[in-house]
């Protein structure tokens, strides 16, 4: 018995001396090391409040430029808006850490982030205990975020997130697209346009950091951090010229707000006749970025209508190139009474038999008149006398074909629309209307493709507006946009015949009102009715005009087109047109009297390149040499500059060169341009809110201050 007991007393005692080991040990690592091995607890941690922190590192997606570099779209840092409705949820002070009163917390959101006040009301009256506040939340400016900090509301969260600005708005508004928020991926996302196509180029690859902090949020540097860079989206860059493309987006509108129009849509193209480079490209209405309902149809390559009278210009080459044209051939202008001769339209000598009567616009008997005048005031009696007379209508469809009518203009981004020949059931009659425009449909990029065959050697030459897609880091250039030739259509000779007959047109014809002193134009107006509902509108028309300069060797086509009522004055439409016009020659140096003498001769310097020198150094060297240096920053040394290296400028432009340093001061903006304002944007990184065309009048900060990656500058142009 009392070996049992001592047996006993013996294990008891080991078991004792174990957890005494045990114990022990365990202060010595808790004392030691901060960690307690009966729990997993890190004590240490727990005390200093040591806490794993992951940040994400966004990668910015991918810049959209104009041709000479201005900022066309790019990534701003916003923030998602949520606020705590949970009415347990309070602060470590025991005051309320949750939205108390809803109705003022409503009129507060509902204000500041331009939602109605009833969709915010309701959003707060949920049962859910935290709630977002739909597309008006998701990416709040910086701006917007301290007006709802200073609010004093309670309960309200920020969650920094990336979202695209547009710093032009309806710049090119249908051609660019915009970004969307992806609530799958939690990012943005290209939704439609070039934003939508090239979204895999664009969008940024996120990197991330980890690493361990104490209860003061200080990293701890004992600890290894965990860290992928992240890589922004690649840039892409545009044939669009900035000036061009805000003149036309302002005279689109002018056409539709003009009391003496009152067109209720418009669109147009500015092309490079020998290149195919497109320096504008626009509709009003455009798309607006912040409209989370918007729906897509490009105008210029995608609506499809009947183009009219612009389409003579075809009907015409193609004549020409087959020996069927004769000048100063006359014909009679009166009524046109078609018939039908075994299926092939004729002329009848009175209306008796008639299936159909053709008339000049507004009814007009020129008499016996030449064919050229024909074409130059757009009668329609003239093509129906060429079509049933001399141009047998299947070679003129053979050479609307090679014109690559009825094909998708198939360029970068956007996939144009066939539109309808019309022959697949095609009547005596639409042998000739066809040939003025009326029974077919087209795109305007495919009508703009078509007369580059007419300004140049007879050659198609396909528009295009992505010039490069470039690799921001390694400037490797993923893509080159190029000239595309697509086969010879017309004689050279043809071409040059048919741009003396649209000269014709603007000195005589139809487009007299396109006769401006600043360059000889040449073009062809049309006019043709709207369909409406599968019906031919007694009101509603198409109004286009097809305008080439200069008249010796076309560089540039506009082509626009308005929807309005029948019977108001063309001319006003004109004017607007005629600013796009000029703006052109200004932006491109064909400034020239009429007989295509230059007035001034301009000799560009090619900029150098003045990164890593001083900035003073650099500056002093620029005014040497007649240009006009502006320092950004306050350090000593030049960052990066704009214009780049090779650039070529004219005497008295401004330069800017970036120094980094701490401040950022604000310059006088005025007189600046939108390329020269944007480029500030880009290479500071401070945000600028831009409206108007042309130069700087007024800016919301002054001159002299300092500002802040929060700083949002308001800049208008006139």
């Amino acid at each position: 018995m009392k070996r049992k007991t001592n047996l006993k007393v013996f294990i008891m005692s080991i078991v004792m001396a174990l957890i005494f080991v045990i114990v022990s040990a365990n202060i010595f690592i808790v004392a030691v090391f901060g960690y307690h091995l009966n729990s997993g607890t890190d004590i240490k941690a727990e005390i200093n409040g040591i806490q794993d922190v992951t940040n994400i590192l966004y990668g910015e997606r991918g810049l959209i430029l104009d041709k000479n570099g201005a900022v066309l779209a790019h990534d701003v840092t916003a923030y998602l808006l949520s606020a705590n409705i949970d009415p347990d949820r309070v602060g470590a002070n025991g005051e309320p850490a949750h939205i108390v009163d809803k109705e003022e917390g409503a009129r507060i959101i509902s204000e500041i982030i331009n939602k109605p006040y009833d969709d915010v009301l309701g959003i707060l009256n949920s049962d859910a205990k935290q709630v977002e506040f739909g597309f008006e939340g998701k990416a709040i400016s910086a701006s917007q975020k301290e007006q709802l900090e200073n609010s004093g509301l309670k309960g309200l969260g920020f969650q920094e997130v990336l979202t695209r600005v547009y710093p032009g708005r309806d710049f090119a508004s249908k051609l660019i697209g915009y970004t969307g928020y992806d609530d799958e991926t939690e990012s943005i996302k290209g939704m439609m346009g070039l934003e939508g196509k090239y979204n895999d180029y664009l969008t940024g690859v996120d990197g991330y950091e980890s690493y361990q902090q104490d209860r003061d949020g200080y990293k701890l540097r004992s600890v290894e951090v965990r860290k992928r860079d992240s890589k922004n989206g690649k840039n892409i860059k545009l044939t669009l010229d900035t000036n061009i493309q805000y003149q036309l987006e302002d005279s689109l509108k002018g056409i539709v707000n003009d009391p003496n129009v009152k067109a209720s849509a418009a669109w147009g193209i500015v092309v490079e006749a020998k290149t195919g480079r497109v320096l504008g490209w626009g509709e009003y209405p455009g798309l607006d970025p912040d409209n989370p309902n918007n729906t897509y149809e490009d105008g210029v390559s995608q609506w499809t209508y009947e183009p009219g009278s612009t389409m003579k210009t075809f009907s015409v080459a193609s004549a020409i190139d087959t020996g069927k044209w004769d000048d100063a051939e006359t014909f009679y202008s009166g009524a046109f009474y078609v018939g039908d001769s075994d299926g092939k339209a004729v002329r009848l000598s009175d209306p008796d038999n008639a299936i159909h009567t053709i008339t000049n616009a507004g009814e007009i008997n020129y008499g016996s008149i030449p064919y050229d005048y024909g074409y130059a005031i757009s009668s329609n009696v003239m093509i129906a006398e060429l079509m049933t007379n001399k141009l047998d209508y299947n070679v003129y469809m053979e050479y609307l074909r090679k014109l690559k009518f009825f094909s998708p203009l198939e360029t970068e981004g956007i996939s144009g629309y066939a539109g309808d020949s019309g022959a697949d059931d095609v009547s005596v009659l639409g042998t000739i209307t066809n040939a003025f425009g009326q029974g077919m449909t087209v795109t305007m990029a495919q009508m703009a493709q078509a007369y580059t065959s007419v300004m140049g050697d007879g050659s198609v030459i396909q528009p295009y507006f992505i010039d490069s897609i470039t690799d921001p880091v390694t400037n490797e250039v993923l893509f080159q946009g190029q000239t595309k030739n697509l086969g010879a259509v017309y004689k050279p000779e043809t071409a040059q015949h048919m741009r003396d007959l649209m000269r014709l047109v603007v000195t005589k014809g139809s487009a007299r009102r396109f006769d401006i002193p600043e360059i000889e134009v040449i073009g062809k107006t049309g006019t043709a009715q709207m369909v409406v509902d599968g019906v031919y509108s007694p009101t509603q028309y198409i109004f286009s005009s097809a305008l080439g300069f200069p008249y010796d060797d076309p560089e540039v086509i506009v082509y626009t087109a308005y929807i309005a009522n029948y019977g108001h004055d063309v001319d006003y439409s004109a004017v607007h047109v005629n600013k796009v016009v000029k703006t052109a020659v200004n932006s491109l140096s064909l400034g020239q009297e009429k007989g295509n003498e230059v007035v001034t001769e301009v000799k560009p310097v090619k900029v150098d390149n003045y990164v890593n020198i001083n900035a003073n150094t650099a500056a002093e060297t620029l005014k040497g040499k007649g240009m006009n240096p502006i320092i950004i920053g306050n350090g000593t040394q030049v960052i990066s500059q704009f214009p780049t290296y090779g650039y070529e400028m004219i005497t008295g432009e401004r330069i800017m060169l970036y120094t980094g340093g701490t401040e950022i001061t604000m310059p006088d903006m005025t007189g600046w341009s939108y390329k020269e304002v944007t480029s500030f944007w880009s290479l500071t990184g401070v945000s600028v809110e831009i409206t108007g065309f042309g130069f700087t009048t007024t800016q919301s900060i002054p001159a002299g201050t300092v500002l802040t990656q929060d700083s949002v500058i308001s800049v208008n142009l006139q």
